[in-house]
């Protein structure tokens, strides 16, 4: 099997849960430096839950970012792609973007509205979360939040006493409001800290298929997925190779995947991968 392109997650995946509320570039060193050799023979996407503002260091080597679980998707000029960054002007970002993809606008639109309150609902039962608000670029929609307590020192203990709470509080709050749970997202994981929701039911496995026909890749073409959680299932299951990346060994879920690499063996991978034209079928004696 020859890859053709990798479509990447980013938190826990290429950047390691130590590292995401860092100031300078969370990917380490010698892993962006083989993404952005790689970039220069096959196409390499970040398919992310994130908005874009924080997938600012991937363009260095990704010149189409999904980001929201795929509900927005970008594909940015060769003036910017190549090139490490850390921040960027948003009227920069405009500029140099080639094609924008939105999808399911009309119920985004309605349910974001509705999102808009669950944050002030929750923070004052669980002042100790922190609530990640995640907007489109264009036209600054509530797409998605984030409930998130990584930051509490025993978050394994508050997953299984406090998590249980949260959720019944967030039903609650769409009971209330009549929200048809079909029209909305809410992801949950068996042992990460953070609960995720959004205003469509679109996944990573749909944001697949428009990328496969944005990169070209047709059904002869072969996708290397990277992920590291329960939300990375539907792109596991759509892609050709599917790899497992664990970045904290307090994590550890089963997940549909072809492979598992520990965060520390990712840049060597790679640079195999890289070093035999990209035919994974050669590396088939790795560990």
């Amino acid at each position: 099997m020859k890859i053709t392109a990798i479509i990447t997650d980013y938190d826990g995946t290429i950047c390691p849960t130590n590292s995401m509320y860092s100031d300078d570039n969370p990917i380490p060193e010698d892993l962006y430096s083989i993404l952005l050799e790689i970039s220069k023979k096959i196409p390499i996407c970040i398919l992310s839950s994130k908005s874009l503002e924080s997938l600012i260091p991937s363009l260095g080597f990704s010149k189409v970012i999904s980001c929201i679980q795929g509900i927005e998707i970008f594909v940015f000029s060769e003036q910017i792609i190549k090139k490490k960054i850390t921040n960027l002007d948003k009227s920069i970002l405009e500029k140099n973007i080639e094609m924008f993809y939105i999808q399911q606008m009309e119920k985004l639109k309605s349910n974001s509205v509705m999102l808009s309150d669950l944050p002030e609902y929750i923070k004052c039962r669980f002042e100790d979360i922190h609530i990640e608000k995640k907007y489109t670029f264009h036209d600054h929609i509530l797409a998605g939040l984030t409930f998130d307590y990584r930051h509490i020192l025993k978050w394994e203990n508050y997953k299984t006493n406090i998590e249980p709470l949260i959720l019944q509080r967030i039903n609650e709050f769409f009971t209330m409001n009549s929200v048809s749970f079909g029209d909305i997202n809410i992801q949950t994981y068996s042992s990460h800290p953070f609960i995720d929701i959004y205003s469509t039911k679109f996944n990573k496995g749909d944001a697949i298929d428009k990328l496969r026909e944005i990169l070209g890749v047709n059904k002869n073409g072969k996708i290397l997925y990277l992920g590291d959680s329960e939300n990375d299932n539907p792109a596991f299951l759509k892609s050709d190779l599917s790899i497992n990346v664990r970045s904290d060994s307090r994590i550890n879920t089963h997940l549909k995947t072809h492979y598992g690499l520990e965060f520390n063996e990712l840049t060597n991978f790679l640079t195999r991968l890289y070093d035999l034209d990209f035919h994974f079928s050669n590396m088939l004696t790795m560990n």
